[in-house]
């Protein structure tokens, strides 16, 4: 039954140098004629450049130490047909370097990278692979599997310190904070459409925008009315678990090979909907808006009544968050080897025909373009705040391929 058994353990304390600015350590200034001229004895006729304040430097800046402890097992398992490897690991990142805000009166510089806290990565990774043959029949199925839980254990010596993330036209999208996943949704809980006018005396009141057809946001203190202090944790970008799979098959010449990945119950803030669905910028809109908003008393309705005036309900909310789950065909190819007996004749060692296709289909619910959307934050490179956020990233390309390959 157990051909080969290993079982590994180890511990180890690393440093990470790759601070994103080379230049961190140091305050910066330069000339700009449009904002730093000054005329030096008030005529107006004496004006003489100079420079101001470009990027805030921080000398205390040092590595992020990653301290990792992980066990493992390497079984090899029914003579030699089933592999399996299990990995647990626990990773603690202390003095991690992110952007921290600071007041604006102190300048409109780059803002430095900071040694702040620390941040907890828990998991477990699996792989297994079975493989087979039947007289000309061979076979392998392979599939992995990767679960972790992340958790900001400090940030500083204020147990509610929070670092918001991505306020780009919007309010922070993204919260850190002690006990919390890194980047965690921030914003108003949206609990559907109000109905009618009975519904909307009853609901709490943000300022004049409650009535029939509007968000009923969801009274988080219960003051009675809607305020900042009613943002809220509404969601988390990271997935629960995520997985491959690997199928290779075999008959005689012919050989099918496919590879699937996959990413469950993870959350996705659909920022292109927010140029969509409000009447945010002079543009297209979204089907939803023109099919979807509500009209009447009784409306199942999912977006509100339309108003031009409208600047509320397009605020940071659970509305933008979609199940960023998906299972992806991310290759599937088809191989034909020519016999020997052939190769022989052709003169060749070795010969193939084959057809591959990539990307070639997705199952997922989420609605944007592409659900493995790329990691990006606009005008910045402190990427984590940053993270499950769709800006409109483009999709990976489905494609389709015929091939030759011949040895000589």
């Amino acid at each position: 039954f157990i051909n080969d058994l290993k079982v590994r353990a180890g511990w180890g304390k690393t440093g990470n140098q790759l601070i994103p600015n080379v230049y961190n350590a140091y305050t910066l200034y330069a000339a700009d004629p449009s904002n730093n001229a000054y005329d030096i004895n008030g005529t107006g006729t004496s004006i003489v450049g100079g420079f101001d304040l470009v990027q805030f430097g921080n000398p205390q800046g040092k590595w992020e130490t990653n301290t990792s402890t992980n066990i493992g097992i390497d079984a090899v398992l029914l003579n030699n047909k089933v592999e399996l490897v299990v990995d647990w690991y626990n990773r603690l990142t202390s003095n991690m370097l992110t952007q921290i805000a600071i007041p604006r009166t102190a300048g409109t510089g780059t803002i430095p990278y900071t040694n702040i806290g620390s941040v907890q990565n828990r998991g477990i990774d699996l792989g297994i692979n079975f493989r087979d043959k039947k007289g000309d029949f061979r076979y392998q199925l392979g599939m992995n599997f990767g679960h972790y839980k992340n958790e900001v254990k400090k940030l500083n010596d204020d147990p509610n310190a929070t670092v918001f993330g991505f306020t780009t036209r919007l309010p922070a999208i993204s919260a850190t904070k002690a006990g919390l996943p890194i980047a965690s949704y921030y914003g108003y809980i949206v609990d559907g459409i109000i109905k009618d006018d009975a519904e909307a005396a009853a609901a709490p009141k943000f300022g004049t925008y409650t009535r029939a057809g509007v968000f009923k946001f969801r009274d988080i203190n219960g003051d009675g009315v809607i305020t900042a202090a009613d943002r809220t944790i509404m969601g988390n970008p990271h997935p629960k678990f995520t997985y491959g799979l690997n199928i290779n098959l075999g008959y005689k010449n012919w050989d099918l090979t496919m590879f699937g990945q996959g990413v469950q119950g993870n959350q996705l803030f659909n920022y292109v909907r927010y140029w969509t669905d409000f009447n945010v910028f002079q543009g297209n809109r979204s089907k939803e808006m023109l099919y979807d908003s509500w009209r009447k008393p009784g409306d199942n309705a999912k977006l509100p009544r339309l108003n031009s005036g409208d600047a509320t309900s397009q605020q940071v909310s659970s509305y933008f968050l979609e199940d960023g789950s998906y299972l992806r065909l991310k290759n599937i190819q088809l191989t034909y080897t020519l016999p020997s007996t052939l190769l022989k004749k052709l003169g060749m060692s070795s010969a193939q025909v084959y057809i591959q296709g990539q990307n070639v289909f997705t199952l997922t619910k989420y609605t944007g373009l592409d659900p493995d959307i790329n990691l990006r934050r606009s005008g910045n490179d402190n990427q984590d705040t940053h993270m499950g956020i769709d800006e409109g990233a483009y999709p990976v390309a489905k494609s389709y391929l015929v091939g030759l390959r011949f040895g000589f």
